[in-house]
């Protein structure tokens, strides 16, 4: 949650000081912090109310009044429960800071608007207790729209790496291997000393071959929904080998089954882009694929022996713009879950770790 105003940050500052301050203070001192308290809680954009031990409301600044609605002198000395739901989220962190006697913020839906979502924070004081929250409402539907059009995007670029690797697979692949097959054909009609030129030619196609092979299988994962991430990601780790020669070995519990298909769907990804920018950029011999499962997290690696990336290659885990190699894409899909991704690299290989929580795993994201 982002922090409170400064205003607000002001106000609390003046309750944890007044009362020490006002200590042997003339009454009048007294009267003039009261007031100048007041005109800081009345100036700031938050909402602010005051509670006693029967959780009756003793006060409340101007934004709280807007925020209540019409005839908000009714609030003041009404009982909080007659306003709001007690069952709602916001009404049962207040009566827990009340009667743990301790200070708490979280985001909670509102108990007197249905369907909006507070920034509350709840600090006791020495009559009963205090209660700042902001509408946050219109900024967590910004934010659902943004991933809810991050989602789109990666769907976009999943479906349009797979037209690519089709055309590869059915096109530029069968034409180079016409190429080797005329290559051959054109030996007999060469003099004995230019076979050594036919030789290098067709030793170029082939690995070309082999390359654009990798390149396609790299760019387009099998489905994930017949096999399911443990099944796919073995699958997908064989044929990496089998293609590229990097001898590649996969940890992963058949639980991961179990997560939802969009999880599912990013990590694979992200074991997709890791494979990749190994075979391009690593010169690796050995790759490992682990994901384990920790009381709230899951972590998924993927290290390889390699001589390591570069640092503009590396730059892009941290945030860095890049293009080209998928390690942004690979943030975006893990930070869509309230994930983060590390990169670690150096001259003994390279070390990628997403990690996420696991109250993110909801089926109904399927």
């Amino acid at each position: 949650m982002g922090s409170l105003s400064s205003p607000q940050t002001a106000s609390e500052k003046w309750q944890q000081r007044a009362p020490q301050d006002c200590i042997g203070a003339a009454p009048d001192e007294v009267h003039n912090a009261s007031e100048q308290l007041r005109s800081v809680l009345a100036s700031v954009s938050d909402c602010y109310f005051t509670l006693d031990r029967t959780y009756r409301i003793t006060d409340l600044n101007e934004a709280a009044r807007d925020w209540v609605g019409p005839d908000p002198d009714r609030v003041l000395g009404a009982c909080l429960w007659d306003l709001c739901d007690p069952r709602a989220e916001c009404s049962l962190v207040i009566r827990e800071g009340m009667e743990a006697r301790q200070s708490i913020r979280r985001e909670v839906m509102s108990g007197l608007r249905p369907g909006h979502c507070l920034d509350l924070h709840v600090s006791p004081s020495t009559g009963g207790l205090s209660v700042v929250f902001t509408d946050v409402t219109e900024r967590h539907a910004a934010k659902a729209a943004l991933d809810e059009l991050a989602g789109r995007f990666l769907t976009l670029q999943d479906e349009e790496r797979q037209r690519i690797a089709e055309e590869l697979h059915d096109s530029t692949a069968q034409h180079l291997a016409a190429v080797i097959l005329h290559l051959m054909r054109l030996r007999q009609f060469v003099q004995p000393e230019g076979h050594k030129v036919l030789d290098e030619a067709e030793e170029s196609t082939g690995e070309a071959a082999r390359e654009l092979r990798a390149f396609t299988y790299l760019l387009h994962p099998p489905g994930l929904e017949d096999d399911g991430l443990a099944g796919t990601v073995r699958a997908f780790a064989a044929g990496f080998t089998r293609r590229t020669g990097v001898q590649t070995s996969v940890r992963m519990p058949e639980a991961t089954d179990n997560l939802s298909f969009e999880i599912q769907r990013s990590l694979l990804r992200v074991v997709q882009e890791a494979l990749t920018n190994t075979h391009r950029h690593a010169a690796a011999s050995r790759v490992v694929i682990d994901l384990r499962f920790g009381a709230e997290t899951l972590k998924l690696r993927v290290l390889d022996d390699g001589c390591g990336l570069a640092h503009g290659v590396r730059k892009a885990a941290t945030g860095g713009p890049l293009l080209g190699v998928g390690i942004t894409g690979m943030r975006a899909r893990i930070l869509r879950f309230g994930g983060s991704l590390r990169l670690l690299s150096d001259a003994r290989g390279t070390l990628v770790v997403a990690t996420l929580p696991l109250g993110f795993n909801r089926m109904d994201h399927a």
